[in-house]
């Protein structure tokens, strides 16, 4: 997979709020509608519904079209002590990175000494070990039975999730996916963290919490280590777009 990162640190910025995911979403909204839509008719409304141009428009394809798995997310830590962020930009939407940073440096514009860099990767396998620390660095909105997960988690509703993304991005149809049965979680240290947002579309407050700590997994072969290094950088389950979902591997043994 290529993607491009664009990286955004604010200097001069005080040490920011413990979540900053609902923010950089809203306020980029903002700004990519203004710098992106064409329609005078649309354009300082809150909706595009009736739009003529909604298969060519980048805010739509953020913001506005629902069931789809959206080809981007944030990425960010949780308090942080600097106001730094990173949009990571999957498949189509790449060819609008110029207009994504143009309106992400225009919901700046309240800060000075902003610095940015951008850099386009394509992720490679690797050699891949038999045990793996797999950590939840930002929550895990996963679902289980219908509801989201609070207390426990199964690595193949991880590893199903990363599957489902990257079809999703791909505009693949769903297949199933083979899980090896050697593959097994040997230990955990998981919490439930809470994190509560306003959306000022619906006009209410919205959870936004999910699973965060870690867990160890042995008899790791080479397709599941190459699909948890995908999510990695897709991210896993829902909300990703909000900065929720990073995960990262590090290798044991």
């Amino acid at each position: 997979m290529t993607y491009t990162k664009q990286t955004y640190e604010i200097k001069s910025s005080q040490k920011p709020h413990y979540f900053i995911g609902s923010k950089i979403r809203g306020t980029l909204g903002y700004a990519l509608r203004e710098e992106v839509c064409i329609n005078p008719t649309l354009k300082h409304k809150s909706t595009c519904e009736g739009c003529w141009n909604v298969n060519d428009c980048i805010f739509y394809k953020f913001y506005e079209q629902q069931n789809i798995i959206h080809n981007y997310r944030l990425d960010f830590k949780l308090n942080s002590q600097k106001y730094k962020f990173s949009i990571l930009l999957f498949e189509d939407a790449i060819k609008y990175k110029e207009e994504i940073k143009k309106a992400t440096l225009k919901s700046l514009n309240q800060y000075k000494d902003i610095d940015y860099k951008e850099k386009t990767k394509t992720l490679k396998t690797k050699k891949h070990n038999s045990i793996i620390r797999l950590e939840f660095i930002t929550p895990l909105r996963i679902k289980k039975n219908n509801t989201f997960a609070t207390k426990d988690i199964d690595l193949q509703d991880i590893l199903v999730s990363i599957h489902k993304r990257d079809l999703g991005l791909k505009k693949e149809p769903f297949k199933p996916i083979e899980i090896n049965k050697d593959v097994k979680l040997i230990s955990k240290n998981i919490r439930y963290q809470n994190i509560i947002r306003k959306s000022n579309k619906q006009n209410k407050k919205m959870n936004l919490g999910g699973l965060m700590g870690e867990i160890i997994i042995s008899g790791v072969d080479k397709h599941t280590y190459n699909l948890l290094k995908l999510g990695e950088v897709i991210g896993v389950g829902k909300s990703t777009v909000f900065g929720l979902g990073k995960i990262k591997i590090e290798d044991i043994k």
